[in-house]
């Protein structure tokens, strides 16, 4: 698990780097880090096997009735995935569901307390679509997304390594082209935060997907020697 320990906080040094970017808290899970294993994520939430769901998988950690952000919450899952397919699993994401009758705009002032004022100009895209095209998430109600992110993949990558970034990358994110991969590297944050009260979804993800893919793959090009 702690395989990219070094590369992810040389490029945390470097992403800390960039003005006023370095005053930003961490876009972090409370308690947690993205470089914790199931193991260390049960020991800072203080769980024992009695207070998660057991669905014997070691890709999941499903707990409930937790208190986050000031409101108690339906369900938290913590999802991890094995990005170098060699049976490491690192945390991906954490996606936190509320109830219908929750107050939201309470949520979302104490994560404003945390994390700070949202990024109006965060595009995302999910991994899958149903029509394997690349389609940006797009609200159906206004002010019903708020976002807080990191950098853009984009600048990360030399310019002599895009070509093997993008045919790597296929394989995490359906609908990529080399017509649409500038504009996505460019939308695409490491880190992203959303709170998503669109069409009646009372929901934060927590996502690393894109510091783990990214960190993927320039660890293989590395070990390939390219």
């Amino acid at each position: 698990m702690k395989k990219y320990i070094i590369t992810v906080l040389s490029l945390a040094v470097v992403l800390c780097s960039c003005g006023k970017k370095a005053e930003t808290p961490d876009l972090v899970f409370p308690k947690t880090t993205w470089n914790m294993s199931r193991e260390e994520i049960m020991d800072a939430w203080k769980l024992t096997e009695d207070d998660i769901h057991d669905y014997g998988q070691d890709d999941v950690l499903v707990i409930d009735g937790y208190e986050l952000f000031g409101e108690p919450t339906e369900s938290i899952n913590f999802q991890f995935y094995d990005y170098g397919k060699d049976g490491v699993y690192e945390l991906s994401q954490v996606l936190v569901t509320y109830p219908k009758d929750a107050d939201m705009e309470q949520v979302f002032k104490e994560m404003q307390k945390t994390y700070g004022e949202p990024d109006p100009d965060v595009t995302f895209y999910y991994p899958y679509s149903a029509l394997e095209t690349l389609t940006a998430y797009e609200a159906k109600e206004p002010d019903s997304v708020k976002n807080w992110a990191r950098e853009s993949v984009a600048g990360l990558i030399p310019a002599d390594e895009m070509d093997d970034f993008r045919k790597a990358w296929k394989n995490y994110q359906y609908g990529l082209t080399e017509d649409n991969w500038a504009q996505y590297i460019q939308d695409s944050r490491l880190v992203r935060i959303s709170l998503l009260t669109d069409e009646g979804w009372n929901r934060i993800e927590f996502n690393a997907g894109n510091l783990w893919i990214y960190e993927t793959i320039k660890n293989e090009l590395d070990t390939a020697g390219k």
